[in-house]
């Protein structure tokens, strides 16, 4: 398994910057269940519903994704995420092309 870098966000919140280089996403933890979440990722640097990539929603995206979701995609201008309710996530990703 390839190793990475990791972003983890406490409080759920609009355009979470994970980097702003040229990358791939290896995996999203996440680590609580909460009501209402929802886990968007954009293939930006700075806004977190630019050019949505991944989309996740429901009550429990802890249970129902197994608190691990394998990714393994690229995202050419930055990853940067919105985090709608959702607590306690972790991003693990390798910036490309350094």
């Amino acid at each position: 398994m390839m190793s990475g870098t990791t972003k983890y966000f406490a409080a759920a919140g609009a355009n979470k910057v994970i980097t702003t280089k040229p990358a791939k996403l290896l995996k999203i933890l996440v680590g609580a269940d909460v009501a209402a979440s929802v886990i968007e990722v954009s293939n930006s640097a700075t806004d977190g519903d630019g050019d949505v990539k991944l989309y996740f929603a429901g009550a429990a995206l802890m249970t129902s994704l197994g608190g691990e979701v394998e990714v393994n995609a690229s995202f050419p201008n930055g990853i940067t995420a919105d985090l709608t309710n959702q607590t306690n996530v972790t991003f693990v990703y390798i910036n490309e092309g350094i």
